[in-house]
């Protein structure tokens, strides 16, 4: 059933009554200005304030200083390193040049041939005779792992830097080796 327009209207009149009530105004009207009215008191201005101007800063506080020895225990660590690599990367240069040879005898051999295997075992004790190396490195790096989690800390002088560099000198060696024996793997092929 569909409502007739003037019944329509009249319902319109009969809320729009209701709404202009002066009852109704006079209580909706102080409500809506009260929103705009300045409340009494000291506000804080709006200006910009003298810190505003000036450039940003880190506020960090100073870098400790760097160690210039690390502590006995630590240094014992390191030197234990670098010997038990030293000792690795000797054994590994003494047995290079048999490698080297057996790797020249089977070039061109078929796999599972005589020399290719004879091959094959050089470079596996060539391996063996790295791993004293890549185990120091590991050590060192666990060392330096946790020196640097010490510096970040602040709790003392910084001595991940001094660890760094007998850690670079073993990271070298080991790539060295690795690199011989990559060469020797593709003379094979």
């Amino acid at each position: 059933m569909k409502c007739p327009a003037p019944l329509l209207a009249a319902r319109a009149r009969r809320r729009y009554r209701r709404c202009m009530n002066p009852n109704v105004i006079s209580f909706i009207v102080p409500l809506l200005l009260s929103g705009c009215a300045m409340q009494e008191g000291d506000f804080p201005s709006l200006a910009k304030r003298p810190m505003e101007d000036q450039p940003l800063t880190s506020a960090q506080p100073p870098a400790p200083e760097n160690a210039t020895n690390l502590p006995d225990d630590v240094q014992s660590l390191v030197a234990a390193a670098l010997s038990k690599s030293a000792a690795a990367d000797e054994r590994f240069r003494r047995n290079l040049p048999v490698a080297r040879s057996r790797v020249t005898a089977a070039r061109g051999a078929a796999p599972s041939s005589e020399s290719w295997v004879a091959a094959q075992i050089g470079l596996s004790a060539l391996e063996i005779d790295r791993a004293d190396s890549v185990g120091a490195l590991a050590d060192l790096d666990a060392l330096y792992i946790r020196a640097q989690q010490a510096d970040s800390d602040g709790t003392g002088p910084r001595t991940a830097p001094l660890i760094k560099g007998s850690r670079q000198i073993l990271e070298q060696q080991v790539q060295n080796q690795q690199d011989i024996i990559n060469q020797l793997r593709a003379a094979l092929r």
